[in-house]
């Protein structure tokens, strides 16, 4: 499997990578908000709604319910405390040292530069604006650790436009940024950073992806053009899916999947994949063992899957398999796909 953007001027990189993380827990909806008075503490839930990593060879998966349930837990949050933070982040997937966390905000946040790092942007719900380019107003020091980042209070000479709920984008490194919600709020945004720096930069001439031109990103009212195209080439593909390039930022690369009735098992020696449902609703079938194997270089490829799990995912649902892990997603009806190969190791 392979393969999230905004058009004109958006573009994606899609790495998270597998380190050491905690040990893997069911993903399970957040309880409820204990009653807080005015000015209490934020109460948000204790950690992701899912972990894992390389080592645990299980892949986990987050519903678009349990996202429902912790965006309403968020907006709790905001409403019981006297010191509003206009945009609170809360995990949604930990795979160390990368995080898929989920974005609620509602009003003005400082804009940010990632030295470092790009940041995939998936908008879940709501609309506002996004800025980018330019220069940051009353830029800060550099900040230390995983991530460094620096923070401003506002983005002078930059290209703003609309974001609406489904469009997808990327934001690269060395980027300033920045998303207000509309009047009314809130813009609720899953992201996730990736490196580009070093190895982690754009490839050599001649390298993988090397020719790749950057796609900032995809809208989410493009999206019916690509199913379309899709649809027609799903019944001649070799390797039962079809799509588009949602995102590319040389080296990492977002599709779009179709995916048909019968799948193809697949394990990834060095990537992980990250994959969101973007319609419909089909299974994916997670470890055990391969059925009739083929080692195409990067890959090993079968016919099946046997003694895995299957996992019956709906639009909306979040899954991340680990490297090395047996997977193979089938559609029950339309099953459309957004996938994001990350390398799986830590750079």
């Amino acid at each position: 499997m392979k393969k999230l953007l905004l058009a004109a001027a958006l573009t994606l990189p899609a790495a998270m990578v597998l380190a050491q993380a905690p040990a893997p827990a069911p993903a399970q909806a957040p309880a409820a908000a204990p009653a807080a008075g005015r000015g209490a503490a934020p109460a948000q839930p204790a950690g992701p709604l899912a972990s894992t990593r390389a080592s645990d060879g299980q892949a986990v998966v987050v519903t678009a319910e349990q996202i429902t349930q912790l965006a309403q837990r968020l907006r709790q949050a905001y409403a019981a405390a006297q010191i509003k933070n206009p945009n609170m982040r809360q995990a949604i997937i930990e795979a160390t040292p990368y995080t898929l966390g989920l974005e609620h905000r509602v009003g003005k946040a400082n804009a940010s530069v990632h030295p470092g790092h790009a940041e995939l942007m998936i908008v879940i719900e709501g609309s506002g604006l996004y800025t980018h380019g330019g220069t940051l107003v009353n830029a800060g020091a550099p900040t230390t650790g995983a991530l460094p980042s620096i923070v401003g209070s506002d983005i002078a000479g930059g290209v703003t436009r609309n974001v609406n709920r489904g469009d997808i984008f990327i934001v690269p490194e060395n980027t300033p940024h920045m998303l207000l919600p509309d009047p009314g709020g809130p813009l609720l945004v899953a992201t996730v950073h990736v490196p580009r720096a070093g190895s982690w930069a754009a490839p050599q001439p001649g390298g993988r992806g090397a020719n790749t031109p950057p796609k900032l990103g995809t809208l989410a009212a493009d999206l019916p053009v690509m199913y379309a195209a899709a649809r027609q080439a799903l019944p001649a593909a070799p390797r039962f899916f079809a799509g588009g390039t949602l995102v590319s930022l040389p080296p990492y690369r977002v599709g779009l999947e179709m995916r048909s009735p019968k799948g193809i098992a697949s394990v990834h020696k060095n990537n992980a994949e990250f994959m969101w449902v973007l319609e419909g609703e089909g299974v994916i079938e997670t470890g055990g063992t391969v059925t009739n194997p083929r080692d195409t270089g990067a890959n090993i490829d079968g016919d099946a899957i046997v003694g895995g799990t299957e996992h019956q995912m709906k639009k909306g649902d979040f899954i991340f398999v680990p490297k090395a892990v047996p997977h193979l997603a089938r559609s029950n009806g339309t099953f459309v796909l957004a996938t994001m190969h990350v390398p799986g190791d830590a750079p």
